[in-house]
């Protein structure tokens, strides 16, 4: 199967709010959050020109505008781009953002090379491109100055996996017991081999496949991190979690840290990249 903008598109314009609301709605979505934006605040400098890419309705952007000089920001989807201006307007954010675009990351002709500080691109987008994903990297690559930084995110395959075990046992009965084989080595949900409802097809990822992906650009990993590390806990124990405020704050500073270790990397729902551009 190749990639289809159409679907990754189509999806998130029927997104409703979820997207807005998903880090915010439990205890999982919240972790996440933490710890990508404890990212964003180590890379992002008061100088830097940002490239959020796959923006959404907003979820960071509120926060990066605060952390840099000038943020332009896009999605591949009108319906997100047009919540995201709504929430900015909202926040009285919204003179503060550049630009709004409605980009497909594989080809951002209108976007100028060599121009940005740090493009941002976590929450998955590159799980959608399939095959296009060497054309996604190096199109965000182009764009960046060099020097400059990439804060990349993608769904976890091996976290997704441990998360979603007992899913994937149903699906099991749905597809048969050489989809589950296909979808264990491969990380990959297609229309050919795993054809789930909702057309949600993806490539979740290892980091083993995120380093060979980036060992064909000059770039150097300047950090990895996992992000969803006490999901695996359980929605239960972590909503019990959330409701005890001392313990709760613990437990984010601990997920934070757990997940810069080389062992958890795989173990999270999330893998976050940060590379370099060579000068």
């Amino acid at each position: 199967m190749s990639y289809n903008p159409e679907i990754p598109r189509n999806r998130y314009d029927n997104y409703g709010d979820r997207e807005w609301t998903r880090l915010e709605r439990d205890a999982h979505g919240e972790l996440l959050y933490h710890v990508h934006l404890d990212v964003l605040k180590r890379y992002i400098k008061p100088s830097d020109c940002v490239f959020e890419i796959g923006a959404g309705s907003g979820r960071y952007t509120k926060d990066i505008i605060n952390m840099c000089k000038e943020l332009t920001v896009a999605d591949i989807s009108s319906h997100q781009i047009e919540f995201n201006k709504e929430k900015m307007k909202e926040l009285s954010l919204y003179n503060r953002i550049k630009d709004f675009l409605i980009l497909d990351v594989v080809n951002m002709p209108t976007m100028e090379s060599e121009s940005l500080d740090c493009v941002v691109c976590i929450g998955g987008v590159i799980n959608y491109l399939l095959e296009k994903e060497l054309s996604g990297i190096e199109e965000m690559l182009r764009v960046l100055k060099p020097g400059g930084k990439m804060i990349i995110g993608a769904m976890s395959f091996i976290g997704a996996a441990l998360f979603y075990l007992d899913g994937i046992r149903e699906e099991k009965n749905s597809f048969g017991i050489e989809a589950t084989k296909w979808l264990f080595d491969t990380g990959v949900q297609d229309e050919e081999h795993y054809p789930v409802p909702g057309k949600h097809y993806v490539h979740m990822m290892r980091s083993a496949e995120m380093d060979a992906l980036f060992s064909n650009f000059p770039v150097k990993i300047v950090e990895r991190s996992s992000a969803g590390l006490f999901s695996q806990s359980g929605n239960d124990a972590l909503e019990k979690a959330r409701q005890d405020k001392e313990f709760w704050e613990l437990i984010v500073k601990q997920e934070i840290e757990f997940t810069k270790l080389q062992g958890t990397l795989d173990c999270g729902m999330n893998i976050i990249y940060v590379v370099e551009k060579s000068k």
